[in-house]
């Protein structure tokens, strides 16, 4: 798996939470001190996930 960091797009490619569409994309803005990774959807709005929940929700890319 690739290194996790502030840049990178991902995409939704399994339902967590049903806010969300299957295939929304988001950037990574930031990661702090306790490994919680703050995105902004491409649609609007901000989100926190943990790494675990980005390993197993998202797709990552360059």
């Amino acid at each position: 798996m690739e290194k996790i960091a502030v840049g990178m797009t991902i995409k939704l490619v399994k339902d967590y939470d049903g806010s969300k569409p299957v295939g929304s994309t988001a950037t990574i803005v930031y990661i702090d001190d306790f490994d919680q990774i703050f995105v902004d959807w491409s649609d609007g709005g901000q989100a926190k996930f943990s790494e675990e929940q980005l390993v197993n929700y998202f797709e990552l890319s360059a």
